[in-house]
């Protein structure tokens, strides 16, 4: 991203959602934040942008700024569905019109040279949930020894479901390795894994029957893949 066009806040801005390819058709252009989005093309590539926004103030007002951020998130897949895209951060902002096409026309052959590269891919969030090892109660009125042996095995049955579950997710993390090439692993909290995966939209059927294989063979895990969505994590 060159210096003129910057996450942040600049007096009278033009908000940016995504660039994308100079469409040789008219583009659907959806509603923004607040107002009609516009399409500003330079040679062959083109900018999505909104005029008016006021990210100042909007960062004052919690509610507003999180229907903000669902809301450039919209634009965005809304758009997907018509063109490929670059989708830029929320809060990306330039200075005036004029900036704009002088940056599009400064960088639009590196955004043309990625268009070129992901105009048919599309990423996809897979979403692994561990789920908490089901062990009967222990029976009532033990007592003595048999309490004890029955609370040892309870914690050896407790470790083997764990080992279990780390080997599960291993299985599939290993199989995605092999059978795909781009990928990124994210942090993700205890008790879950998430992997972001960039693919043809060709190769779409084949890996929800790759998903439905591996929730075959994860009984300690709930897999979720998401929708189709912009390649918000390779761009």
């Amino acid at each position: 991203m060159s210096p003129e066009l910057t996450p942040g806040l600049i007096q009278e801005p033009i908000y940016l959602y995504s660039i994308c390819p100079r469409p040789l058709q008219p583009l659907p252009l959806p509603l923004g934040l607040a107002a009609p989005t516009r399409l500003i093309a330079v040679d062959n590539v083109a900018a999505i942008v909104e005029t008016g926004v006021d990210l100042e103030t909007l960062q004052t007002d919690e509610p507003r700024l999180l229907n903000a951020v669902l809301s450039h998130d919209r634009v965005i897949c809304e758009l997907f569905q018509h063109t490929p895209l670059l989708p830029l951060r929320f809060g990306t902002q330039i200075a005036s019109i004029e900036h704009l096409k002088v940056h599009l026309a400064s960088q639009g052959a590196d955004y043309a040279a990625k268009l070129a590269i992901l105009g048919h891919q599309v990423e996809y969030q897979l979403k692994l949930i561990a789920q908490p090892a089901e062990l009967p109660p222990l029976a009532e009125g033990l007592t003595g020894r048999d309490y004890f042996l029955a609370k040892k095995q309870r914690l050896q049955d407790q470790t083997a479901a764990q080992e279990q579950q780390h080997y599960e997710l291993d299985q599939v993390l290993n199989d995605l390795h092999a059978t795909y090439d781009n990928y990124i692993e994210a942090e993700s909290p205890a008790g879950e894994a998430r992997v972001y995966l960039l693919i043809d939209r060709a190769d779409a059927e084949s890996l929800e029957q790759r998903v439905e294989e591996w929730r075959s063979q994860t009984n300690h895990w709930t897999l979720m893949l998401s929708d189709p969505l912009p390649p918000y994590h390779f761009v």
